[in-house]
């Protein structure tokens, strides 16, 4: 990697850093690296996480709030993104899918399980209207 490409991806990692210090229900932060440790990932940085199994909402925000942490730094330190916020999209899109689809944490769809039923993956027990509400509230919990 390039110097540049190493200090983008400290800005990246310290954004994480930054936003889960100050997220009140995040995991204590262990570790910030940007000495890529396996394929595919420029840096990390690694939380210590609680021995609880449960989280709730707000639990699940700050998490949102932290993955999301690297981007922003990359917005407002270059003016761009790039694609290393990859995996933390990913990671994004499966807490609010699952707030929304599988626990019941939202008031738009509530305590109806949407989550996958079929075992094929080609069907949905829903309709495409109800698809659309999901997409639209995943959507918004992201944007705020």
């Amino acid at each position: 990697m390039t110097k540049e490409e190493l200090q983008r991806v400290a800005y990246h990692e310290a954004g994480h850093a930054v936003a889960g210090w100050y997220s009140e229900y995040a995991d204590p932060l262990l570790k910030v690296t940007i000495i890529p440790r396996s394929k595919g990932a420029l840096g990390f940085a690694q939380y210590l996480p609680a021995e609880v199994m449960l989280k709730n909402k707000e639990e699940l925000l700050d998490m949102v709030k932290t993955a999301l942490g690297g981007r922003v730094a990359e917005e407002i330190f270059y003016d761009s993104v790039t694609t290393g916020a990859s995996d933390d999209i990913n990671k994004v899109t499966q807490i609010t899918q699952g707030l929304v689809q599988t626990y019941g944490m939202t008031g738009n769809i509530g305590l109806v399980g949407y989550g996958s039923m079929a075992g094929d993956g080609f069907s949905k027990p829903y309709s495409d209207e109800t698809n659309w509400e999901i997409d639209e509230e995943v959507r918004a919990i992201v944007k705020e």
